[in-house]
């Protein structure tokens, strides 16, 4: 079974600084990003289980998921599968922090 996708808030706020970056830098790469964003997306709603489990100590994060995008392994999606929604939380440069982010340190 494939699952349905949906970006939440966040997340979009996530990809709109992303594609902001790159639109500055070189259009190319912008291009390329959304590609290989919705690949990754693709491919996660046909095997959600494939992304490694996050364990944070904030509740709300209870059945995340995260996976590198493909073409991108500095850029992490974390999801989870909700029915047969895969929910796409956060889209997060790995040099961040997000452990701290997610346990809202």
């Amino acid at each position: 079974m494939t699952l349905t996708h949906h970006i939440l808030d966040e997340a979009e706020q996530d990809l709109s600084e992303v594609e902001n970056y790159f639109y500055e830098h070189c259009e190319d790469v912008l291009q390329r990003f959304r590609k290989c964003f919705r690949e990754t997306v693709e491919c996660l709603c046909r095997s959600p289980n494939i992304g490694e489990r996050c364990h944070f100590r904030d509740p709300r994060t209870k059945g995340m998921r995260m996976w590198l995008i493909s073409g991108f392994s500095n850029y992490l999606i974390f999801y989870r599968v909700q029915g047969n929604i895969l929910q796409i939380l956060r889209v997060i440069h790995g040099a961040r922090d997000y452990a701290a982010m997610f346990d809202g340190e």
